[in-house]
């Protein structure tokens, strides 16, 4: 017999389902290009059912981008915590990077999306730039964690390290979605470890 959800579990699967809906029509069509309508018929529910567990269509928006870059994220966090030594911190650290530049294409999309939205709407962009801000915050920690337990050649911030990280992964991400023949992903990924080891090196 299955099991009946609460109604807590059942609104929990009913936001991710729409958030799933969601994510899938921005990555296809932009933000803009999406209804709250079409978004709720993908999903399987009705209008009334997408204002039941989301304010707005930007409320979505910023949650999406919320578990969007959180997941991006997390290996750096686990890594860093996890690891033993000064070494297997630096080398875990370089692999997870080197891995979020490439790994979820959908989710730079509706990154850039978000930050486009974010200029032309002052009040989203108020909300964007606060979890953004959040995020960093997190990653800055984590680094500052690593650079305690590494000796490095040169004094790059961990607020540096987090802006040229963001950055550069974002931008070659976006060089190989335009041009995927001539920015493969070995090529992405190999250009990802060069920076790392140039702006974050390991003493001898």
């Amino acid at each position: 017999m299955k099991k009946r959800l609460t109604r807590q579990e059942s609104k929990a699967a009913t936001q991710e389902k729409l958030l799933g809906a969601a994510a899938k029509l921005f990555a296809r069509r932009g933000f803009a290009g999406a209804s709250i309508e079409e978004i709720a018929e993908t999903a399987g529910f009705s209008r009334g059912a997408f204002h039941a567990n989301f304010k707005s269509k930007d409320t979505l928006f910023l949650t999406l981008v919320e578990t969007q870059v959180k997941t991006m994220t997390a290996e750096i966090h686990e890594l860093v915590a996890v690891s033993k030594s000064g070494e297997e911190t630096f080398q875990n650290l370089r692999l997870a990077y080197s891995r979020c530049t490439g790994a979820d294409k959908d989710a730079f999309l509706l990154l850039t999306e978000a930050q486009l939205y974010a200029m032309r709407n002052p009040r989203f962009g108020k909300k964007l730039s606060a979890l953004l801000g959040s995020i960093h915050d997190e990653l800055i920690a984590s680094i500052k964690k690593v650079q305690e337990k590494v000796k490095s050649k040169d004094s790059v911030s961990a607020e540096q390290l987090v802006l040229i990280g963001f950055a550069f992964s974002h931008g070659m991400t976006l060089h190989s979605l335009m041009d995927p023949e001539r920015y493969s992903d070995s090529l992405v990924s190999e250009s990802t470890r060069i920076v790392f080891d140039r702006v974050f090196p390991i003493a001898e």
